[in-house]
């Protein structure tokens, strides 16, 4: 099975090809703009490296957010347009989801193992709040997605550390955002790991899913809030 994935949902556009559980290529460019002239050439790019034909591959994925409007539609667009161009099929990847899961497999490859081990993904919606999607140690399936202010999201994970669970948060957050005060009890147990969402996690997660005989979703949007679209300036008079 050949994967190529596509992510651009925030400050950066990256496409990776996944083939039996590796990367074969990949490429990353950090920027805040300029994904919709740059991520075809990037897939272009890996598919060179990597020696793959557009033909060869099996399934076409893109991350559907929660993120930048823009970027969203930029990723899918083409992600569907490859899918178009090869006559083969595309889906969706939820990047919280991508992401938790990065996280708890990185985890399990440093030996960390608990069954009070909780991973929380989280993004930033800019607009006062945070995405925050939650991984539990005995399974790999992500609780529903939580629009949380700062305060509610610090109530979180304080009654998670309270109640004896080793907190992992994950997400391309500064550290100054989650500092702690001394409410917070067993700080120990609370750790933050600055992780930029990656199309190599969109490949991953959508390779776990599809050998699980998980249901994918489909190349859609994955909006959890109206677009914020500028308003058109009032004509003059």
């Amino acid at each position: 099975m050949i994967l190529l994935a596509l992510e651009s949902s925030a400050d950066s556009s990256s496409v990776a090809i996944w083939q039996d559980a590796k990367i074969l290529a990949h490429q990353f460019v950090e920027a805040k703009y300029g994904h919709a002239e740059r991520i075809v050439m990037q897939a272009e790019a890996v598919l060179s490296q990597a020696k793959i034909k557009i033909s060869d591959i099996d399934y076409f994925i893109g991350g559907r957010g929660p993120g930048s409007f823009t970027g969203i539609r930029t990723c899918l667009a083409a992600v569907i347009g490859f899918s178009i161009v090869a006559d083969t099929p595309c889906f969706g990847i939820n990047g919280l989801s991508a992401l938790g899961f990065a996280c708890s497999a990185s985890l399990k490859n440093t030996g960390i193992q608990n069954e009070k081990l909780v991973v929380l993904a989280i993004s930033d919606t800019r607009r006062g709040s945070f995405y925050c999607q939650e991984f539990k140690a005995e399974n790999l399936i992500p609780s529903d997605i939580e629009d949380l202010t700062l305060p509610k999201l610090y109530e979180k994970i304080k009654a998670l550390a309270k109640s004896g669970f080793l907190v992992r948060i994950c997400g391309a957050l500064s550290e100054d955002t989650l500092k702690f005060d001394d409410t917070l009890e067993k700080p120990e147990l609370v750790h933050y790991y600055r992780y930029s969402l990656a199309a190599t996690d969109i490949a991953h997660y959508a390779a776990w899913q599809i050998e699980n005989g998980r249901e994918l979703s489909p190349a859609t949007p994955l909006y959890l809030a109206p677009p914020n679209i500028n308003q058109p300036k009032k004509p003059l008079s």
